[in-house]
């Protein structure tokens, strides 16, 4: 799976925090802003999250019968994480500055563009 950066740049400009994209084997960050790379990284086990939700989404697309999940959104104190997963554990994650103003549902949509 192609990720690029650019399409997800325009939507969160200078919010964009990082970039991933994962499969079943590994995870791939695409894109890291540098404030954002000097703090100490999980990425094994942020995969790992990835994963596990994964397996979860025909369980929430059950209960919820609002028809096919798209996507979920973490909000932190200084992050908002959207991970979209194709269902077979392949999918993105995308880090935004929780402070900006940024259309998320933008963001949501260029990740059904991957």
């Amino acid at each position: 799976m192609e990720v690029r950066v650019n399409p997800f740049q325009k939507v969160a400009g200078p919010a964009l925090r990082a970039l991933a994209s994962y499969d079943r084997q590994d995870v791939q960050l695409v894109y890291e802003r540098d404030d954002v790379s000097t703090k100490e990284r999980v990425v094994d086990d942020i995969h790992e999250e990835l994963i596990l939700n994964d397996i979860g989404i025909g369980r929430l697309e059950q209960l919820f019968g609002v028809g096919d999940w798209h996507c979920t959104m973490h909000h932190f104190e200084h992050a908002i994480c959207i991970h979209h997963s194709t269902g077979d554990y392949k999918g993105v994650l995308v880090s935004i500055d929780t402070d900006a103003s940024v259309d998320l549902e933008a963001v949501a949509r260029k990740c059904d563009d991957v």
